[in-house]
């Protein structure tokens, strides 16, 4: 709520009013915001299935401090389950139907924060009005979105609940960008378990950054390159092409040091101009973020004479830098005139704009300097009349201008003085002269700084009218800053390049897990190979618990990952087919809020795998079976392997602790066993973490079971139970 005016009519309180309403999904202020992930607000409609057809849904997504926007359309509850556990939207509206049971729809993830809204925002009507009035537009053909309807219905109601929350006038709209269709088959798809289990942003144990793999490879030095890098590792690429534009230019920043340091210099004083330019758009930047905004733009030309012919061809998203747009270095440059280089936080209070800018404000300013310069002579005058040498003539912010002498000389102060204010240690005193000059003082420094005010609100309009180009030069930057990081990642930690295709073939020479590498600190980490999808489509790994398994099975997924979002991978070399999905099955875990034990979970996910993957995904599966009884669970273990060899031919590593799973390899000539490695001597055992063809024959939990601390006798008596059970 805000104060609307500054003088009340006669007889009346100050009129207020509410100007803007903030929810999670509409902040643009920096210190409520995460600064390197995006602030999704979401807004679906969603279609009931009806007789044979699925349910459909259209689905909106904006980030309303960067400008973000994208729109989808899809079919089934699983897929817009699963759309929104990735994104992670801050609030999702929804066009709640009038017979809609009370809680939360099964499609919707348990913490995400639903906000049911009216359907009329997002009737069809409604919403392509709101788009055309957004948009400035006659029609809404240029935007692609006639065969998506029910996304275009969708944002049409987003757009009319941020418009809502931000009732300012039309020219200081918040500025979002023309939505971004993402159609099926843009990305490699990862479904919640699987980001999950490759703990890509977040650890599984305790959800957080630091021991993911975000955290491992993120050395970017901005806040939206850290945005952009998420984004990638979010969403990696289908386009071989594309794929290849990206690791062409991590390669060359590999290769050159010096050119990847001059970057990083360049980059690490950049401002987030993306969401400075939202701010400065919805009328809420203040000076300093107008600086910044100049900052950023100037060392446009210093990045894009840095990157001129070093190569040919260079990814799309780097267009905005190669070719800069003069209109910034203009706006750069109007910034710098108008406004001091460290202005105040405060925008009511003067001190804002250099002078020379506007003529007003420099009359305004030489009155003032005129009034300094009478207060100095009236000091001077007033310690002669007085005959007090270290009489002061000061100013404070509420009792204005005063002549202040010490408790000694209030005695003897002259007779036209009028006592102000008493002090410990001093008196204050005016004079009826002073007092009348004050009021002129303060009346021009008034109109001074509402002079400055509404230059600077100039200033920030115009800077917000180019929003649009100032956030594609962002993303440039954006892009360029996450290829960077991930040039300085490979180059550091001796990583390769991998050979990219369209094919099937899977080949991987001292593989590497880059977090587990990261945190080993006494002893280096085992490197380990895998060749896959040239004649072998399943392998299955077996070996003891704690020897490595779930490490060297998801190292595999988080290389695939890195290869598909064009960065170098951890291994000494590697082929690399590219994947449509990437499925994981590792560790077990209860869904208590679901009623579902262990052992259902572990079923309903295998079964997600099992219907949707293809001979170009890539499956990795820990312990399928071993939640139920033991003959149970090897024939559920081999009918599912069986299946994805032979049915699907999906890429899969299979880890079992059932050893007659290696008989498989007998019946199936595109299945292979391999084993992780264990030294026994005597009742030691050490765990050597290196995998090698041939199927293991033991387990070894007992063993495990000592190393873990469990009690001697409680060992020995496993062991006496183990020999009568074998016998």
């Amino acid at each position: 709520c805000d104060q609307l005016e500054t003088t009340p009519t006669k007889g009346a309180l100050l009129k207020r009013d509410i100007t803007r309403v903030l929810t999670p999904g509409t902040v643009l202020e920096e210190g409520m915001l995460s600064a390197r992930r995006n602030n999704w607000l979401a807004a679906v409609v969603v279609e009931p299935a009806q007789g044979q057809q699925p349910l459909r849904w259209g689905l909106a997504s904006a980030d309303v401090s960067t400008g973000d926007v994208l729109v989808m359309e899809r079919n089934g509850s699983d897929a817009l389950h699963q759309q929104l556990a990735q994104l992670e939207a801050s609030e999702l509206l929804w066009a709640a139907a009038d017979d809609a049971a009370e809680g939360q729809p099964a499609w919707c993830p348990e913490r995400l924060r639903l906000s049911p809204m009216a359907r009329t925002p997002f009737s069809a009507p409604q919403a392509e009005q709101a788009l055309k009035t957004h948009y400035n537009l006659a029609s809404l053909d240029g935007l692609g979105l006639q065969e998506l309807p029910l996304a275009l219905r969708a944002f049409g109601g987003l757009l009319h609940y941020v418009n809502d929350t931000q009732p300012l006038e039309e020219e200081t709209r918040v500025p979002l960008d023309v939505p971004r269709i993402v159609h099926s088959g843009d990305a490699l798809v990862l479904d919640a378990q699987t980001r999950r289990n490759l703990e890509l942003t977040t650890t599984q144990r305790d959800g957080q950054l630091q021991g993911s793999l975000l955290w491992a490879i993120d050395h970017t030095l901005t806040a939206m390159g850290g945005r952009c890098l998420r984004r990638w590792l979010e969403a990696p690429l289908m386009d071989l092409k594309e794929i290849l534009l990206r690791q062409t230019v991590v390669s060359l920043l590999v290769q050159q040091r010096p050119l990847r340091q001059a970057l990083r210099r360049l980059l690490q004083p950049m401002g987030d101009l993306e969401r400075l330019a939202g701010r400065a758009g919805a009328g809420h930047a203040g000076a300093r973020d107008l600086v910044a905004i100049a900052d950023g733009l100037e060392r446009l030309p210093q990045l894009s004479a840095r990157l001129k012919n070093s190569l040919e061809h260079w990814p799309h998203g780097l267009d905005a830098l190669l070719n800069t747009n003069p209109t910034l270095s203009d706006l750069a440059r109007q910034i710098r005139h108008a406004l001091v280089d460290t202005p105040p936080l405060s925008l009511s209070e003067g001190g804002l704009i250099h002078d020379g800018v506007d003529p007003l404000l420099d009359g305004l300013r030489n009155q003032l300097d005129d009034q300094q310069a009478w207060l100095t002579e009236q000091e001077r005058l007033e310690r002669e009349r007085s005959g007090n040498s270290n009489l002061r003539l000061q100013h404070h912010r509420t009792f204005g201008y005063f002549l202040a002498v010490s408790k000694a000389k209030a005695s003897s102060v002259p007779d036209h003085w009028i006592r102000r204010q008493t002090l410990a240690n001093e008196e204050r005193f005016i004079t009826p002269e002073l007092k009348e000059r004050e009021g002129r003082i303060f009346q021009l420094r008034a109109r001074a700084c509402q002079r400055e005010y509404e230059l600077f609100c100039q200033l920030r309009e115009q800077v917000g009218l180019m929003a649009a180009p100032i956030r594609e030069a962002a993303r440039a930057i954006a892009s360029l800053d996450a290829l960077v990081a991930l040039g300085d990642t490979a180059a550091t930690r001796g990583w390769c390049a991998p050979e990219l295709s369209d094919g099937r073939s899977i080949r991987i020479e001292s593989g590497r897990h880059p977090v587990v590498e990261q945190l080993l600190v006494e002893t280096s980490f085992t490197p380990n190979d895998l060749h896959l999808g040239g004649g072998t489509d399943l392998i299955v790994l077996t070996g003891p618990n704690a020897s490595g398994k779930s490490c060297y099975l998801r190292q595999i997924g988080v290389i695939q990952l890195l290869a598909q979002i064009g960065s170098w991978v951890p291994a000494s070399s590697a082929q690399i087919g590219l994947a449509d999905r990437i499925f994981t099955r590792v560790g077990a875990v209860d869904d208590l809020a679901a009623g579902q034990s262990t052992f259902m979970v572990e079923m309903a996910e295998t079964a997600n795998i099992l219907h949707h993957a293809t001979e170009r995904s890539l499956v990795l599966l820990d312990e399928i079976g071993r939640g139920t009884a033991t003959f149970d669970g090897l024939s559920i273990a081999w009918a599912v392997s069986e299946h994805l060899a032979g049915e699907l031919r999906a890429r899969t590593v299979f880890a079992t602790h059932y050893h007659e799973l290696n008989n498989l390899a007998e019946q199936c000539s595109n299945v292979a066993n391999f084993q992780v490695m264990v030294e026994e001597t005597g009742d030691d055992l050490v765990f050597l973490h290196h995998v090698q063809a041939g199927g293991a024959s033991r387990s070894y939990g007992i063993e495990a079971a000592r190393l873990a601390g469990v009690p001697q006798p409680v060992v020995q008596r496993a062991r006496q139970v183990l020999d009568q059970l074998a016998a």
